[in-house]
C-alpha cells in the first residue's frame, strides 16, 4: 500500500510539471559535423522556448545527413506532426536553411523568435526576435483568408535573413498555415571558400606582349607625335 502511495504521489508531481520539462528529444547515435550543428542549435532553440513558457521541440520525424523533419508535440518522441513543423537543410558541416510551419498562430511568434534568435545569439535578444514574428501572427488573425508569401533569396550571407508566409486552408483542410523561412549565415568554410574564390586581379597591360604570353596577334601601336606627309614632289 505505501509503495501505491508513492508511486501516485510520484505520478501526480509528473502530471504537475511544465509540457517544457517533461518533453525530451533523443537524438539518434552518430552524427556528422550538420547534425551536430543542428542538435547544437535545437538545444538554444528549446532554452529560448523554455524561458518563453512554450514547449519545447520533442520530436524527429526525419532524420538524415542533409535533411531533418522535427516538431512539437503533446508526447515526446511522437511519430506525426502536431501543427508545428520544422525542416532542416545541412551542409557538410552547418545549417543551411530553416522552414518552421506553425497551425496556431497564437504560438508562432515564440517558436519563430527562439529560432531566430538561436542562429545569432549575439546580434539580438530574444524579445526584439518577437516583434517581427508577431506582426505576421496578428496580420493572420486580423485577415485569415488573405494569403501571402516573401520572395525568398537562398543563397546564404553575414547574417541570418528571414522570409514569412501565411497560406489560409493551404490543402483544404481546414488548417491555416503561418511559415517562417530562415536563411543561416554562411559558416567559416564557406566565407573561406568565398575569399579563396576571388578573381585575381588582371595582368599588367606593360607585361602583356612579354615572353611567351604574347599569342601572335596583331599589334598597333599609337604615336603621339605626327608622322610627317610624303613630299608630293619629290624634293627633300
Amino acid at each position: 500500500m505505501i509503495a501505491l502511495k508513492r508511486l501516485w504521489t510520484l505520478l501526480c508531481a509528473l502530471l504537475l510539471l511544465p509540457a517544457a520539462v517533461l518533453a525530451e528529444l533523443t537524438w539518434p547515435e552518430g552524427a556528422t559535423g550538420g547534425q551536430q550543428a543542428l542538435q547544437a542549435y535545437i538545444a538554444r532553440v528549446n532554452d529560448n522556448l523554455a524561458q518563453l513558457g512554450s514547449r519545447q521541440v520533442n520530436s524527429i520525424f526525419e532524420y538524415y545527413e542533409g535533411f531533418a523533419v522535427l516538431g512539437v508535440t503533446d508526447q515526446g518522441m511522437a511519430e506525426v506532426p502536431e501543427g508545428v513543423e520544422l525542416t532542416f537543410t545541412m551542409n557538410e558541416d552547418s545549417l543551411s536553411q530553416l522552414q518552421l510551419r506553425v497551425s496556431d498562430p497564437t504560438c508562432f511568434a515564440a517558436l519563430a523568435a527562439s529560432c531566430i534568435q538561436a542562429a545569432s545569439p549575439e546580434a539580438t535578444t530574444l524579445q526584439d526576435a518577437m516583434n517581427t514574428p508577431a506582426g505576421h501572427a496578428a496580420r493572420a488573425q486580423s485577415e485569415p483568408a488573405n494569403s501571402y508569401e516573401e520572395q525568398i533569396i537562398t543563397g546564404p550571407g553575414d547574417a541570418p535573413r528571414t522570409y514569412y508566409a501565411y497560406y489560409p486552408n493551404q490543402y483544404r483542410d481546414g488548417v491555416n498555415w503561418l511559415q517562417l523561412t530562415l536563411i543561416f549565415p554562411r559558416s567559416d568554410a564557406q566565407a573561406a571558400a568565398a575569399i579563396g574564390a576571388v578573381t585575381p586581379a588582371p595582368a599588367d597591360p606593360e607585361q602583356e606582349y612579354e615572353g611567351t604570353g604574347y599569342d601572335g596577334g596583331i599589334h598597333l601601336e599609337v604615336f603621339v607625335t605626327p608622322t610627317p606627309e610624303p613630299d608630293p614632289f619629290g624634293e627633300g
